[in-house]
């Protein structure tokens, strides 16, 4: 038999790795050993059917431990963390070890990488190696929220899509997929209450050429473009992700981003008789929701529907980019006088009151609220929201918010968005802010440790961002998804 080489590519890389001497062998003769839940079988179950599948190598279910029969194990024990597990392999034994179907399902995830590559095949593997490096592996995640967020309101995606971002980000112990459902070029979501939504919010006439200046007059393509996701297909894709310990967090944006909205329901709008279309420019637009109990009864609609299909324990509500400069916000007697009657100050008095009010409408759902970093200023009660800090010239409001005791969620658009080019040769995606470089993301949050210091227990985690302006095919958003999230992988 020609010798194989150890190789140990396990990314991210666990926390402790000991490379050993020797390899354990697949074959029909050895047993699949759990001593764990039924959760945990069911893990240990998906590892026989992808070797039957991949390998022809048909597992024994069940049995016992038996001297001198080499036995792959999953023995639960009391006490590890959420997400740690260890993986010990001799020539006699893989053994996965943890206290929570979590942690299993990550050791199982490191098991495959042990595995020739083709273990990812969908089909039948000619003339792999079928065994595994003998190594000690123990880990750990370093946060506990490790997130990716795609937009398809910019640019639709297939759930056959959805489905293959969620795996890469099971392979990598990844556990958040934040799904960007709702903005001015486009409602993603179904919402049977208000059809219209999707009737007519799902889809626009044409869109823009390029950005903003690049050509004046603008240019459009002429194609049309839209879709959304039926309640069913969104039930499949949160079952799909939940079998993979993955959390689908939906985002449903407002009191901006909302120009697909009001172009359904133009009542949502301060100028109601006004005739508005989904938008086929990018950029940020004065279209705002008008606070009143026709959009506040609507959102209640809305989330009525939204927490039943996402079991997420939070809710996103954007909250951030809300310009009303030629909304009726300034001029309207009715909005005024409910300005002063609130005691609100002024109409930025008005965006926070509408945020509050989220905050309590989310709550009210059991849920949690989560907004990008402009709800710091609106005075919502810490136990009530989460802050994703985004804007990383900003950093004030980073501090500002742990020290305003807010839970933080790290997405700063340097270096986290995936949107901004990785290399001045590319020539697709933003460069305004200069490049967002793997080596960035791998040293990430490094350059501002100093900045968290002291509160380190409200800073749940990292995300990679990626708004699809510009990334209209999965080619191209593979390019710019890869290997960037994966550097996030490593970091998280």
């Amino acid at each position: 038999m020609k010798e194989v080489i150890n190789e140990y590519n396990v990314v991210p890389l666990p926390v402790t790795m000991n490379e050993q001497p020797g390899r354990f062998y697949l074959n029909s003769d050895v047993p699949v050993v759990v001593n764990a839940s039924q959760e945990v079988k069911n893990i240990a179950s998906s590892l026989s059917t992808t070797v039957l599948d991949v390998a022809g190598i048909k597992l024994k279910p069940g049995g016992e431990l038996h001297e001198n029969v080499p036995t792959i194990v999953f023995d639960s024990i009391p006490g590890m963390e959420k997400e740690a597990y260890k993986l010990s392999v001799t020539p006699q034994q893989i053994k996965i070890t943890a206290s929570t179907p979590n942690g299993f399902y990550y050791g199982l995830q490191t098991l495959y990488q042990l595995l020739p590559v083709a273990i990812y095949s969908k089909e039948r593997a000619r003339n792999a190696e079928w065994s595994v490096p003998c190594v000690e592996i123990e880990d750990t995640p370093a946060f506990r929220y490790r997130g990716a967020m795609l937009d398809v309101c910019r640019h639709f995606a297939s759930i056959d899509y959805i489905k293959k971002f969620i795996d890469v980000l099971a392979v990598h112990k990844m556990n958040t997929f934040h799904w960007h459902l709702t903005d001015d070029q486009g409602w993603r979501i179904e919402i049977k209450k208000y059809p219209k939504l999707t009737e007519i919010g799902s889809q626009r006439s044409e869109t823009m050429v390029d950005y903003f200046y690049t050509h004046y007059p603008f240019k459009y393509d002429g194609k049309p473009h839209g879709g959304y996701y039926t309640q069913e297909e969104i039930k499949e894709v949160v079952a799909y992700a939940q079998s993979k310990y993955i959390t689908v967090i939906p985002e449903i944006e407002l009191p901006g981003h909302a120009l697909a909205a009001i172009a359904s329901y133009p009542e949502l709008s301060c100028t109601p008789d006004s005739t508005y279309e989904v938008c086929k420019l990018w950029g940020v637009f004065d279209q705002v929701f008008c606070p009143t109990d026709t959009f506040f009864q609507f959102m209640e609609g809305v989330m009525d529907e939204v927490v039943e299909l996402f079991p997420s324990s939070y809710i996103h509500i954007g909250g951030d980019e809300v310009h009303y400069g030629n909304q009726s916000w300034f001029t309207d007697p009715e909005i005024q006088n409910f300005i002063k009657e609130k005691k609100l100050v002024d109409e930025k008095g008005l965006e926070h009151y509408y945020l509050r009010r989220a905050a309590d409408i989310v709550a009210s759902k059991g849920k949690t609220m989560i907004g990008w970093d402009e709800i710091i200023d609106a005075g919502i009660s810490p136990r009530k929201a989460v802050v994703m800090w985004w804007r990383h010239d900003r950093q004030h409001q980073l501090v500002k918010a742990l020290e305003n005791g807010y839970r933080v969620i790290l997405t700063p658009r340097r270096p986290m968005y995936a949107d901004f080019t990785q290399f001045g040769a590319h020539k697709v995606g933003r460069q305004w802010a200069g490049y967002n470089t793997i080596e960035n993301l791998y040293n990430f949050p490094e350059p501002i440790s100093h900045l968290m210091k002291g509160y380190e227990n409200q800073v749940m985690g990292m995300q990679m961002s990626l708004w699809t302006e510009r990334v209209a095919d999965f080619k191209r958003l593979d390019f710019m998804v890869f290997p960037r999230l994966i550097a996030l992988a490593e970091a998280a």
